[in-house]
């Protein structure tokens, strides 16, 4: 009987213990998934182009994160993308981004194939409209048989960089890096990436961010100041490195909100990339939200290249979980004495994303 209950007693504490240490791990599940009709008016003849596309994207996020007696929090975090056209042989499916991530009292450390803190940190007004963004990646797919306009100039050699203004092209983005996030003080946040090229004689390209942000108030106005500066090395030891910069301010009062924003990129050696955004949204209530944003790009003192857009959109919280994106996109480049073709023209985009 003695025997009995010693196990019994032993049995209890270990399922306590152990019912104690799982419940110091938590997980979540969550998904999205966006379908979007894209139509595309080229200002480019195009002979026997179509000037729409369904486009539809996936995402699975997995979280796990361990909370240790001493106050570590350690966490995973991995998001599975599939994409696709109306084509579903070219659908796609990949990883998109996956860290490691050790927080405490002295600041994060994140480890992993996820953005650098200049991509975490910067602002642009493109985020405004959030969905079909000019940075939402999804206006590279609508220029149908158009190589030569503003989308296929964007990173094209010694073409335009970028098309917003939150760190210009030359940032880390999805790649194995090493990112530091210092202890927030007050309303600062700062941190500092590192990426290293690879291994062989061709790969000294490392890039190295430093971003910060800093958040205010003063009476119904809440706000934040951005900065983020990124350097990548050349690829031939004893090269030119190339440059990124980006200032930004985010203000809020009420429904509005405002994002006004300028950055620049070495293009090369010699051509910078400059960019200015600058944007208003309005939440009308009700699920509505508005929002309007204006970029200009050029590339002074290379082939003076242009790029402006004019951007509206309207989002509508259709239920929750559900919203419903209208997005127009009215652009003009211009394309110098770079010898790419001027196009002058429009993208609508209309989308439903679905969160779980």
């Amino acid at each position: 009987m003695r025997k009995l209950l010693l196990t019994s007693t032993a049995l209890v504490a270990a399922a306590t213990i152990a019912g104690s240490a799982v419940a110091e791990v938590s997980s979540s599940i969550s998904g999205k998934y966006i379908f979007t009709y894209g139509n595309y008016d080229s200002g480019i003849t195009n002979s026997g182009a179509s000037g729409d596309e369904f486009y539809n994207i996936g995402l699975i996020n997995f979280n796990f994160t361990n909370k240790t007696d001493s106050g570590l929090e350690i966490g995973m975090y991995s998001s599975l993308e599939f994409k696709g056209t109306q084509n579903s042989d070219s659908d796609t499916h990949r990883i998109d981004e996956h860290h490691l991530k050790i927080k405490g009292g002295f600041g994060t450390i994140q480890l992993g194939s996820d953005d650098g803190i200049g991509d975490q940190l910067t602002r642009s007004a493109s985020d405004l409209i959030g969905k079909d963004a000019l940075n939402s990646g999804e206006l590279t797919s609508f220029h149908p048989g158009a190589t030569a306009n503003w989308a296929g100039n964007i990173n094209a050699s010694n073409g335009l960089l970028d098309d917003n203004a939150d760190l210009p092209k030359r940032d880390i983005d999805d790649e194995a890096n090493i990112t530091y996030i210092l202890p927030t003080i007050g309303g600062l946040t700062a941190g500092v990436s590192y990426r290293d090229g690879g291994k062989n004689t061709d790969m000294n390209d490392d890039i190295t961010e430093v971003a910060a942000k800093y958040a205010f108030s003063s009476g119904d106005v809440n706000g934040t100041l951005h900065f983020g500066t990124s350097t990548t090395d050349s690829t031939t030891v004893g090269g030119t490195s190339l440059d990124s910069q980006s200032l930004g301010i985010d203000v809020s009062m009420g429904p509005i909100r405002a994002v006004f924003a300028q950055a620049e990129s070495d293009t090369t050696a010699a051509i910078k990339t400059e960019i200015t955004d600058f944007g208003i949204q309005y939440n009308l209530g009700n699920g509505l939200t508005l929002a309007a944003v204006q970029t200009e790009v050029s590339e002074p003192g290379g082939d003076s290249e242009t790029l402006d857009v004019t951007s509206v959109s309207a989002t509508y919280n259709i239920t929750s979980g559900l919203d419903a994106y209208l997005t127009y996109h009215d652009y003009d480049y211009e394309n110098g004495t770079s010898g790419g073709t001027d196009d002058d023209g429009s993208a609508t985009l209309i989308s439903i994303v679905a969160s779980f």
